[in-house]
C-alpha cells in the first residue's frame, strides 16, 4: 500500500463542539473511527488543552468517554504532558510521525480550527478541513460530512500504485496517473469522464483533482518543488478552470505558491482533435509560438511579484489533465527552464501509443514575452510503453473511480 497509515485529529469541531458531544454529529465520527480500523488505518487525537464531555449535568474527561466509545487509543494532550510541543509547533507533528512511526506522507490531518490548519502547513502534512459544525479557515480540502472524508481516503488514500507512466531522465521529470483512451474497453469508463471533466467541466472533475492531489502527495513531489501552476487551455487566457481552486489549495497546505497566472496563451492555439480532422499536421511550434511567461505572476488577490519568482535553484510544478505527445507540457519546459528554474511535469492521464517528444534546447530567446520560433527539433523521443512503469495503476484507477460514483459506509 502505498497510501496512509495514520491520521492526526483535532478535538475542536472536529470530536466535539466546544466540549459538547452532538450525538447526530458524533454517530458519524463513530463511523469514520470504525472505518479507520477496519481498513487498518491507525489514528491520533491531538489537543493543546483539556476537554470535558457534558451530558445530563455530567461532566467527564472526554479522553475516558471517548476511550468508552472506541476502546484503546493515542489520546495526545499538551495540558496532561509538557514532554510533548504544543501546536501549532512543527515539533508537536515531528513527535506524533517519531512515536507511531509514521512518515510525513504517510499521514493525513483532519482538523477544524486555525491551530490545526497550521499544525498541518508546519508539519507538512495533507490538511483536511472537517466543516460539519463551522468554517472558520480557507486552508484545505474541505470536507462537510464524516463521510465525505472517508469516501476521500477509501477511494485514493489507500492505493497501491500511484503512477502509471515514469519519466525520470536527468533534468527531465514526467508523471501520468493512467493511460488515456476512449476506444479501448478497459481504459474507457474513467477516459471518457477525464476528457468531459477537463473540456467541458462535466463528469466527475472532484475525482480527477482528488486522484492528482493524492499521487503527488503520496509520492512526495510535493517535496521537491517551489512553485505550482497549471498548463492553460487553446483559448487565450490562463489557468484552468477545473484545476484553479483545488491546486492552490494543495499549494497552501505545504507552503509552495500557486501561480494561476505564470502561463499565458497570447494565442488561441489549434485543437489536436480539430487539426486531426482538418487533416493538418501540428508539432511543438503550435504550443511554443502561443504562449509565453508572465514575469509578474499574481502574489495574492491584489498583489504581483514586483520580479519574477523564478530563477536558478527553484523547481516549478506544472500540472496539465490529458497529455497526447507532451507539446504542451514540453512548451511550459522550454519556457520555464530559460529563466535557470528546473520543472516537474504532471499529467492526469497519458494517451495510449503515442511517444513523448523531448526538444533539444531552443535559440536563446526571451521567455517573457511572445515569440515565434520556425523550427523545433526533436533531442529525444520515450517510447510509450517503455515508460509505463507500472501496469496495474490502469484497473485500479478504473476500481476507484466506480468506487468514488457509488461510495458509501458499507462498500
Amino acid at each position: 500500500m502505498s497510501g496512509i497509515k495514520g491520521v492526526i485529529l483535532g478535538v475542536e469541531n472536529v470530536i466535539c463542539q466546544r466540549g459538547v458531544v452532538v450525538q447526530e454529529v458524533f454517530q458519524e465520527v463513530n463511523k469514520l473511527i470504525t472505518f479507520f480500523k477496519k481498513k487498518g488505518i491507525d489514528f491520533v487525537i491531538h489537543t493543546n488543552r483539556g476537554w470535558y464531555h457534558e451530558e445530563n449535568q455530567k461532566k467527564e474527561n472526554l479522553k475516558d468517554y471517548l476511550t468508552k466509545m472506541w476502546g484503546n487509543f493515542d489520546y495526545l494532550c499538551y495540558a496532561e504532558d509538557f514532554n510533548l510541543s504544543p501546536k501549532p509547533q512543527a515539533a508537536s507533528i515531528n513527535n506524533i510521525l517519531k512515536q507511531k512511526n509514521w512518515k510525513a506522507t504517510e499521514t493525513l490531518y483532519i482538523g477544524a480550527s486555525d491551530s490545526d490548519m497550521r499544525t498541518a502547513v508546519n508539519g507538512n502534512i495533507l490538511f483536511l478541513r472537517a466543516t460539519w459544525w463551522n468554517n472558520s479557515t480557507d486552508y484545505g480540502f474541505e470536507f462537510a460530512t464524516p463521510k465525505d472524508i472517508a469516501r476521500f481516503i477509501d477511494t485514493f488514500c489507500l492505493r497501491n500504485h500511484l503512477w502509471c507512466h515514469e519519466i525520470n531522465d536527468g533534468d527531465f521529470n514526467f508523471y501520468a496517473l493512467a493511460p488515456f483512451s476512449t476506444m479501448k474497453p478497459e481504459y474507457t469508463l474513467y477516459s471518457e469522464d477525464a476528457r468531459s471533466a477537463a473540456k467541458k467541466g462535466l463528469g466527475h472533475p472532484d475525482f480527477w483533482i482528488g486522484a492528482i492531489v493524492s499521487s503527488l502527495y503520496f509520492s512526495g513531489i510535493h517535496n521537491q518543488i517551489d512553485y505550482v501552476t497549471v498548463y492553460p487551455g487553446h483559448k487565450v487566457g490562463f489557468g484552468n478552470r477545473v484545476m484553479n481552486e483545488a491546486i492552490s489549495i494543495f499549494g497552501k497546505c505545504f507552503r509552495k505558491k500557486y501561480l494561476e497566472d505564470l502561463i499565458i496563451r497570447h494565442t488561441q492555439s489549434t485543437k489536436s482533435q480539430t487539426a486531426r480532422n482538418s487533416g493538418i499536421a501540428i508539432d511543438h511550434l503550435n504550443q511554443l509560438n502561443t504562449i509565453y511567461l508572465n514575469e509578474h505572476p499574481k502574489k495574492s488577490n491584489t498583489e504581483s511579484y514586483k520580479k519574477s519568482p523564478l530563477g536558478s535553484g527553484k523547481t516549478i510544478l506544472v500540472i496539465d489533465d490529458i497529455t497526447t505527445m507532451g507539446y504542451s507540457l514540453e512548451a511550459a519546459r522550454a519556457y520555464i527552464e530559460k529563466t535557470g528554474a528546473s520543472v516537474i511535469l504532471a499529467s492526469w492521464l497519458k494517451t495510449i501509443n503515442r511517444d513523448i517528444q523531448r526538444l533539444k534546447p531552443l535559440p536563446e530567446f526571451n521567455p517573457y514575452v511572445p515569440n515565434t520560433f520556425t523550427n523545433a527539433e526533436i533531442e529525444k523521443t520515450y517510447g510509450y510503453k517503455q515508460n509505463i512503469t507500472n501496469i496495474l495503476a490502469p484497473d485500479e484507477l478504473t476500481t476507484i473511480f466506480k468506487k468514488f460514483k457509488d461510495w458509501d459506509w458499507e462498500s
